[in-house]
């Protein structure tokens, strides 16, 4: 049987639980601010995307395999930037922005590799999202000598912007940015302005790495990504 002071002891509990998470999020914007604040945002991606994709501006970041394979003087290719909507009381809000766009180098790698080491050179191009051919090279006997792979002179990246209504953030993640690598950044949405989405731009070219050091790694409040 339940104690007289049961229930009145789990009613003050989730009271307080509810306190504390209303004061934790005080600070979050309204639903209708959060989605005016990322229209916007897309709009100045949008036109400056645009741009880049005309201009195909140099890209100063090495792009670099491992083993002497980098890709020589990459610059911004085709770029285009989308956006996903849900519904929030029956409003629609802007949940994703979307950058799509890839960096062409000035040719294309080709990589010798022996037969044991095809599995190794397979998975860190399949790491990095490259699109690749291999061939195989055989002596007179019909024994495999040495692979032959090819990469074509492109370099998959995107940058998503994911928004989270409750609780006020912006997860940014970078895949191919600024070398071969995924990184995701957590921003409040009030942080989500001009002068941010600049430096995301000039980290794009390889032209400033402030970007990251505006936010702290996602799910690790306080540290931001070190790139040297």
């Amino acid at each position: 049987m339940s104690t007289a002071g049961s229930l009145l002891d789990e009613l003050r509990t989730q009271y307080e639980a509810a306190r504390q998470s209303t004061h934790e999020h005080a600070d979050v914007e309204g639903f209708q601010e959060f989605d005016a604040r990322l229209r916007k945002a897309f709009r100045w991606l949008e036109k400056a995307i645009t741009y880049l994709d005309g201009l195909k501006p140099a890209i100063e970041h090495r792009f670099d395999l491992g083993h002497g394979l980098v890709f020589d003087s990459p610059r911004f290719g085709r770029g285009s930037v989308g956006q996903h909507t849900r519904r929030i009381v029956g409003f629609p809000v802007l949940d994703e922005i979307n950058i799509y766009y890839e960096i062409v180098a000035a040719k294309a790698l080709t990589i010798e590799v022996a037969p044991g080491g095809v599995a190794l050179a397979d998975k860190v191009l399949d790491d990095a999202g490259l699109q690749y051919t291999s061939r195989r090279v055989e002596d007179a006997g019909g024994t495999v000598r040495k692979c032959l792979i090819s990469v074509p002179p492109a370099i998959p990246a995107n940058v998503l912007f994911r928004a989270d209504y409750q609780t006020g953030l912006v997860t940014v993640t970078l895949v191919n940015v600024d070398r071969f690598d995924r990184v995701s950044l957590e921003f409040p949405s009030t942080s989500i302005d001009e002068p941010v989405l600049e430096d995301l731009v000039r980290l794009i070219l390889g032209r400033d790495a402030a970007f990251l050091r505006r936010a702290p790694l996602a799910g690790i409040h306080g540290q931001v990504p070190s790139r040297t």
